[in-house]
């Protein structure tokens, strides 16, 4: 609605403050650091999702092939390993999973950053096991440590994701191509730079961009040019991203040190739980890489 940041926070105040009040607690911060976590998990996995087909559309038209297939491929990927997530997370528990599945996504990412060709499903089919676990992992691990909680704090976890997405990723993604399209421009092509860009606002701030309609009125060899480097940018872009996966990695690694300070990850059961020994085998109460 176009409230100022002093409105906002304001208006945060008046409903956190009076609840915190009314409970008595500053909340729990293990709960609000994994919400936080999520935001860049979210932006790994669905931000980078929408970039991916017209990122690849000319890669995968020299194949024949529509640029909807890599998604469509990494999708496939994500359902089968699915159904073999429980062993793997009994095995290194859901910590160890998340923090490998971060490595491997950045390399993803990498990879499809500069693939070109049929490597492009090789990159892709990287980026596919990176991010197969990350969303339903952390539920799990919120389910697991926060299990009082139940629907509420599960629905809270994927809604700080999705609103991550969009209000910070998305934004966060078009301000980094569009600095990257401008700057290469304004040093190669200062002439077009001059004509097609404007300034425009974002959450981030005032940034100069690419003025769509401006760009359709060049001449067929300029627009061309533009539209290479507009590809270019996607690309590194995509490179760029591979920095959500890494600050993930120090935060999961972070987890499993402070977990393994308490005696290894284990998941809480509630009490007069009328199988809690049994119950434990089904969680993932076993001990991280290092926890040992």
């Amino acid at each position: 609605f176009g409230f100022s940041p002093t409105i906002q926070w304001a208006v945060v105040a008046a409903v956190v403050v009076p609840f915190g009040l009314y409970v008595r607690a500053l909340g729990r911060p293990m709960f609000i650091f994994l919400l936080l976590i999520m935001i860049p998990l979210a932006t790994t996995e669905i931000g980078t999702d929408s970039w991916i087909t017209s990122l690849m559309e000319p890669e995968m038209a020299t194949l024949g092939m529509n640029a909807a297939w890599v998604l469509v491929y990494t999708s496939f990927i994500m359902m089968v390993l699915r159904f073999f997530a429980g062993p793997i997370v009994h095995k290194i528990s859901p910590l160890g999973l998340l923090a490998v599945s971060c490595v491997i996504a950045a390399v993803g990412l990498l990879a499809l950053s500069k693939a070109a060709g049929i490597m492009i499903l090789a990159a892709a089919t990287l980026y596919g096991f990176g991010k197969t676990f990350f969303w339903p992992t952390m539920l799990g691990v919120v389910s697991e440590r926060f299990p009082k909680g139940g629907a509420l704090t599960l629905n809270a976890t994927g809604g700080v994701g999705m609103l991550g997405v969009g209000v910070l990723g998305a934004p966060f993604f078009g301000l980094l191509q569009e600095e990257n399209v401008t700057d290469h421009l304004k040093q190669d092509q200062p002439a077009i730079y001059e004509q097609i860009t404007s300034e425009k606002n974002s959450v981030f701030g005032p940034y100069t961009a690419v003025d769509p309609e401006k760009k359709e009125e060049l001449p067929a060899e300029e627009k061309k040019t533009v539209e290479e480097y507009v590809l270019l940018s996607k690309k590194a872009t995509l490179a760029t991203v591979a920095i959500f996966p890494c600050i993930m990695l120090v935060c999961y690694l972070a987890l499993i040190a402070y977990f393994k300070s308490k005696g290894g990850y284990t998941a809480e059961i509630l009490a007069g739980h009328p199988d809690a020994e049994e119950a434990t085998k089904f969680t993932s109460g076993s001990e991280a890489p290092g926890e040992a």
